[in-house]
């Protein structure tokens, strides 16, 4: 399966390629583009800087494992901590629990590789890929909130259902959490046939872990911007694709705990993603279409973020697959 995003991007390109004069050899440039997607034209920067910079919840979707994803959260955070601008940055790759850990590492000057030793066996699987994101916000004072829920919950859940949990661990459960959207459960039960492991089989209890997720986060969000130390703050929430596109997941849920203006933006594969041996054998090739996805009548976010298809990228053995089994998340979607 190719994503939709990655065929807008194929076609958009294909659009601006025709727009330029043939006077010899032409190469499609590397440079991204970002799209409005509510206008439906190409923006500079600095006009998506302008509208994000008058709202109170930016998120920024991303594959994990793409670099050009943790450079464009780490320039969008510095760009508008330029502007003078109270911020916070949520990250989906820390638990709530982890966050004396992270304040800890926040407050020193230790490298990321010591609040990986720090976290002990629970640290998100590529840490190290956000390094240049997690140093500037400490360089830049801007506070680090761990949003997820705790991995060993989240997995029980997925295995054994709401049911299957014991009295002290429904104390963590966050409000709002049997609040699922129709349309996200349609959607993810759409992508999870990616993974070897569920074919033929109920997806209801790894939907409810994913809601888990989605909920933990949003709760976070919305405690700290209601916070003394989140009054009046930016917070740019970071988190996999599938936790806010099409405003569903996190966004959807903050929005009806508080109301604030929010915008997404979402980078595209294009051709980047490279699975690893072992998400080979957990994945299995399946089609998603445009027409399958029909249903969701809203853009997939405000901003796309576009650079040209890569037809060279290696061979995965799954080229059709765009929501790749992860180690840190068992649905993929993360």
């Amino acid at each position: 399966m190719r994503s939709m995003v990655s065929n807008f991007s194929r076609l958009l390109f294909g659009i601006i390629m025709l727009t330029i004069p043939l006077s010899g050899p032409v190469m499609a440039s590397s440079q991204p583009i970002i799209i409005d997607l509510f206008m439906g034209e190409p923006v500079h920067l600095k006009t998506m800087l302008d509208d994000l910079a008058g709202t109170r919840i930016v998120y920024i979707g991303e594959i994990h494992t793409i670099k050009r994803h943790h450079e464009l959260q780490t320039q969008i955070l510095r760009d508008l901590a330029d502007r003078g601008l109270k911020m916070a940055v949520g990250l989906e790759m820390f638990s709530r629990e982890q966050q004396p850990v992270l304040d800890k590492w926040q407050q020193g000057s230790g490298s990321v590789d010591r609040l990986i030793d720090e976290l002990g066996k629970e640290h998100w699987t590529n840490l190290r890929d956000y390094a240049q994101l997690l140093t500037s916000a400490r360089e830049l004072k801007i506070p680090i909130i761990g949003l997820n829920a705790r991995d060993k919950l989240v997995r029980k859940v997925a295995r054994e259902g709401i049911e299957g949990l014991s009295e002290e661990e429904r104390k963590e459960l966050p409000s709002g959490l049997s609040e699922i959207n129709p349309l996200n459960d349609r959607l993810l039960r759409l992508r999870l046939r990616v993974h070897k492991a569920f074919q033929d089989k109920s997806l209801d209890r790894i939907v409810a872990a994913q809601a888990l997720r989605d909920a933990t986060m949003a709760n976070a969000v919305a405690e700290f911007l209601a916070s003394p130390d989140g009054k009046d703050s930016l917070m740019v929430v970071i988190a996999g694709n599938g936790h806010v596109n099409y405003g569903l997941g996190i966004p959807e849920r903050v929005q009806k705990m508080n109301g604030l203006p929010f915008r997404i933006i979402l980078p595209t594969e294009s051709g980047e993603l490279v699975l690893s041996e072992e998400e080979k054998r957990q994945s299995v090739p399946v089609d998603v279409t445009h027409e399958d996805l029909k249903f969701i009548r809203v853009p997939i976010a405000d901003y796309l973020h576009v650079v040209p298809l890569n037809e060279s990228a290696p061979d995965t053995g799954t080229e059709d697959v765009a929501f790749a089994p992860t180690v840190n998340n068992y649905s993929g979607l993360c």
